[in-house]
């Protein structure tokens, strides 16, 4: 074997399809078994490392310079070229100037205002359902804050409210490998809402939306027009199935685990120890990729340049290199350290706002309810999101 094939090998190597059905449905063994064979293993079917440890995805995902989103952070060309011009695929000086602008309705001190009514129309919510008695915690309650209250603040056209959710969970299905249905699935959708954007006029936005403020920041020399234009995908992508989906399993793991219910009332203040926890366990997205622009060693891995590396954010946190017993959800852990909203310089911008609606309906839920049983669950399988589709409760009120 000459010496450029040797080069070529990559070392560990798993043939595990991440992206079939069982994985998908239960992928935690698996991403047990890839922790196992090493902080960063090459998945031979998919032609890309996993990068799997906690320790791992950390220095990577702070190591921007080698691990770049400029190429794209989907596992097809087809989104990845869409996509260019958003901020995720920005790396820093440009993406520091864009998210500077991006994050400014999303910080704490913003937020402040939108808590008495996120309260409001919660505690509203709340009451109804409970009078049912029984009801979906996915449809009529994780749904309810993001899709009443966050698409009216992005500020679209009723077009793009209507899509919002809809056209969110495609572009995350199309990030997924070429020559799977869901992933050609995803990119019809995804083409549907990109040009909806790429079209969308100035005039149709709220002026005192999160959208028409980008043009205000492009006005005053901080964005081009091109650039405000491309980060409304940016609002539209991550603003509804994040939130949704760690309500409704923090719900589910809350469900059944009724100790730590109990453990929730007599201790209201662990709630955000709470949400943490959920996110770590049930990573609401599973994995983006980066491109490394150089060889690299990653804690005795040899990694090349122009090899894709899939960060499994899913994996990392439940890493029993770093949590002990990481499979138990336990509220008394501080998980705070989690990378469910990734890490680093594109660590999730609108973190404080989905932690914010998810504590609104906790806190509520803890003064309301004595106690809930789980009558029925089901998931859909996505490319990158994890999260329920029905979570069916049964509550007693106090």
């Amino acid at each position: 074997m000459d010496v450029a094939t040797l080069t070529r090998i990559k070392t560990p190597v798993s043939d595990i399809d991440l992206w079939s059905d069982a994985i998908l449905e239960d992928p935690y063994p698996a991403y047990a078994a890839l922790r196992d064979l090493g902080p960063a293993v090459w998945m031979s079917r998919h032609e890309a490392w996993a990068v799997t440890r906690f320790s791992s995805i950390r220095q990577a995902l702070l190591n921007a310079d080698v691990f770049t989103s400029r190429q794209g952070i989907a596992m097809n060309a087809m989104l990845n070229q869409a996509s260019d011009g958003i901020m995720l695929l920005a790396d820093d000086p440009v993406h520091r100037r864009l998210r500077r602008v991006f994050q400014r309705p999303l910080l704490p001190q913003a937020l402040a205002p939108l808590a008495g009514r996120l309260t409001a129309l919660a505690e509203a919510r709340v009451d109804a359902l409970l009078e049912k008695g029984v009801f979906d915690a996915v449809t009529e309650l994780a749904h309810y804050l993001p899709l009443t209250v966050v698409t009216e603040l992005l500020g679209l056209s009723a077009q793009g409210k209507d899509n919002m959710l809809y056209w969110a969970a495609g572009l995350f299905d199309a990030m997924g490998p070429e020559g799977l249905q869901r992933t050609a699935n995803g990119q019809t959708i995804a083409r549907e809402a990109i040009a909806y954007l790429a079209g969308v006029q100035r005039a149709e936005l709220d002026p005192d939306g999160w959208g028409a403020a980008l043009f205000v920041a492009a006005d005053k020399g901080e964005l081009s027009m091109h650039e405000a234009q491309a980060m409304l995908m940016d609002y539209l992508g991550p603003a509804l199935d994040t939130t949704i989906n760690g309500l409704s399993s923090a719900l589910c793991l809350l469900g059944h685990n009724p100790d730590q219910w109990e453990q929730l009332r007599a201790a209201p203040e662990r709630v955000p120890y709470a949400i943490d926890e959920a996110l770590r366990l049930e990573s609401p997205i599973r994995a983006f990729t980066r491109v490394l622009t150089q060889d690299h060693d990653l804690e005795g891995v040899a990694m090349t340049a122009g090899d894709r590396a899939i960060m499994l954010y899913a994996s990392a946190n439940r890493d029993e290199r770093h949590y002990p017993d990481p499979d138990r959800f336990d509220i008394m852990r501080d998980a705070r350290d989690h990378v469910a909203f990734g890490y680093g310089i594109h660590q999730c911008a609108g973190k404080h706002l989905g932690k914010l609606e998810i504590k609104t309906v906790l806190d509520i839920l803890l003064r309301r309810v004595r106690r809930f049983e789980i009558v029925e669950e089901s998931r859909t399988l996505h490319n990158t999101l994890r999260g329920l589709s029905r979570l069916t409760v049964r509550v007693e009120a106090l």
